[in-house]
């Protein structure tokens, strides 16, 4: 027979609320033992961490309050007369040398009433300064003790200052040497702790704390707790030493947030405990059925999970492979652009001697006439067998052949591709091919230049490249003086910065206005005439220079003509060029 409802019901209410009870009881105990071990810990750890605050300070100190009684029994200061002035520059060397050795604020000598003698004085306190001293100091250290003090300087500098008095009478009197040790090591020292550390000087000044708003107020603001906190049952612990001997109160603060967290752990793992425990046992005379139920339950899930992986899996196959897709594209992609701006820059090249074509065509018909005159009149001289004159007129034949022999190479050169590396190269020489291919045009356009280029300015690049982009500039300054009907003049300047060197090209045209400037440097874009450049110049040129690891920049001319500068890094040291 099926058991009532009713009863059912009750049953299973007394077993909830039995299980209540029993976490509940146990929740209670482990908080209450959790909270006394939290405690106790606590106090136990701030103690020890004071007593270690306190024992550092104190190592901090040992570090310097010896070096006062160690300067005052030096045989030079008693033998120095300060009122005349004998022996005090040895003094002061000396001071200064001991300043310097052991990173002291100062080093000084100073009578008991504080007006100085001599000091030796670190960059960042006020020189000369003794108004800080105390009169405690300076007349613990008269009566044969070790006087030591907090001090502040006039500009906010901080410091400890020992005293000890020069043990025998020197000549000029009473003298009492002053050491000033700086506070950045124990500053730093106390950044790195956890707690709340303040020092306060006899005056319960805080003078070094790990919180800054505290320093130069009293300590007694800092070291009491919220009364927020005194309501919570593991509030805030502190704890305080007082040093007389050596003018110091200690402070440590330590937060309980730690040790509340620990209780409320402990807390929360004995409920889960408990309730876990519990429910195991009422898992023990669950029914069989629930357990069938969630066997198949979880094979479900099981099934479902393993669906689930393996349409991720095909959906990650997937996106990888158009991914790897992608990345061949992209590739592909990259390779054309870098063809293309090969294929520019070599256009750039073929235009620019196509535009040279009608002044080298003159400069080669030039010399070809004068090596016909010379063959003739060296027939003629043959027949009348005077030799010297044929040979006057072969010499210039040849020099005319040399003449075209160079200009041709110069030309072959230039319309060569590139190579596409770059190695050490002299500035100077690139430029020299670029002035001789340009020399047809500037004699034919009456243009003059004013080089001023050192020898010795070597940088990474490719020679032929360079040539290009220099060949670019002095075409734009010729054709920009050209197009204002002016006779041209271009200035060519090196000089060194601080991050390389910089070469600029400077004409006499009438410049770049200042709507065309942020596009000079785009491709295909040009301010010249319809039919008279491609655009690809100064954009071919800026990137052959970008390659080499500088850049390309305009600057409005000193003369209201145009200034492209070429800035490229230097070599830390001359190599051999290739």
């Amino acid at each position: 027979m099926r058991e009532p409802v009713g009863s059912w019901w009750r049953r299973w209410l007394v077993r909830l609320i039995v299980l209540a009870g029993v976490v509940a009881i146990t929740t209670f105990v482990a908080v209450r033992l959790a909270e006394r071990n939290a405690e106790e810990a606590l106090d136990l750890e701030l103690a020890r961490a004071t007593e270690t605050y306190a024992t550092s300070l104190e190592a901090w100190q040992q570090q310097y309050w010896a070096l006062a009684a160690i300067y005052a029994e030096d045989p030079t200061l008693r033998e120095a007369d300060f009122a005349s002035g004998a022996g005090t520059d040895a003094i002061k060397a000396r001071l200064t040398r001991w300043n310097s050795a052991t990173a002291s604020q100062a080093t000084m000598i100073v009578r008991p009433d504080g007006s100085l003698l001599i000091g030796a004085y670190s960059s960042n306190v006020p020189q000369n300064e003794t108004k800080m001293l105390g009169q405690n100091i300076l007349r613990t250290a008269e009566n044969g003790g070790l006087g030591r003090s907090f001090v502040t300087w006039s500009n906010g500098q901080r410091g400890y200052a020992f005293a000890f008095e020069v043990p025998a009478p020197t000549v000029s009197g009473t003298e009492i040497v002053v050491v000033v040790a700086p506070l950045s090591e124990l500053e730093q020292y106390l950044q790195l702790q956890g707690d709340t550390v303040l020092v306060a000087d006899r005056n319960d000044i805080v003078a070094v704390a790990n919180r800054r708003d505290a320093i130069g107020r009293p300590i007694d603001e800092f070291a009491k707790p919220p009364q927020s906190e005194r309501r919570v049952p593991l509030a805030q612990r502190q704890s305080r030493i007082v040093n007389s001997r050596n003018g110091w109160t200690l402070s440590v603060s330590r937060s309980s947030e730690e040790a509340v967290q620990y209780v409320r752990l402990v807390g929360w793992l004995a409920a889960s405990g408990a309730t876990a425990i519990a429910l195991f046992a009422l898992l023990l005379v669950s029914r069989r059925a629930a357990y069938v139920e969630r066997l198949a339950l979880q094979r479900k899930m099981r099934c479902e999970l393993e669906e689930t992986v393996e349409r991720r899996t095909a959906e990650i196959r997937e996106a990888n492979r158009h991914l790897h897709a992608e990345i061949l594209r992209r590739q592909e992609i990259e390779q054309d652009l870098r063809e293309t701006h090969l294929e520019l820059t070599q256009a750039a090249k073929l235009a620019s001697v196509g535009q040279m074509s009608a002044v080298v065509s003159h400069e080669l018909n030039q010399p070809l006439t004068a090596i016909r005159s010379n063959a003739e009149m060296a027939h003629e001289y043959l027949d009348r067998d005077d030799r010297d004159q044929v040979r006057a007129k072969i010499s210039a034949i040849l020099a005319m052949s040399d003449r075209i022999a160079r200009l041709t190479k110069r030309l072959l050169n230039f319309s060569r591709q590139p190579r596409s590396d770059s190695y050490p190269i002299a500035l100077s020489v690139p430029l020299d091919d670029a002035l001789g291919i340009m020399e047809p045009r500037m004699q034919k356009e009456d243009a003059t230049f004013d080089i001023d280029v050192a020898p010795d300015l070597f940088v990474m690049g490719g020679r032929n490249r360079l040539s290009q982009v220099f060949i670019n500039l002095i075409a734009n300054s010729l054709d920009a003086c050209a197009s204002a009907s002016i006779p041209c003049h271009v200035a060519i300047r090196s000089r060194r910065t601080e991050y390389g060197i910089e070469l600029e090209f400077s004409d006499n045209g009438p410049g770049i206005c200042e709507e065309q400037r942020a596009r000079i440097f785009e491709a295909f874009y040009s301010t010249k005439e319809r039919g008279k450049g491609l655009g690809l110049g100064l954009s071919v040129s800026a990137k052959i220079i970008s390659e080499f690891g500088g850049e390309m920049l305009y600057r409005p001319g000193p003369n209201g003509g145009a200034t492209f500068v070429v800035a490229m890094p230097v070599l830390a040291q001359k190599e051999k060029v290739e």
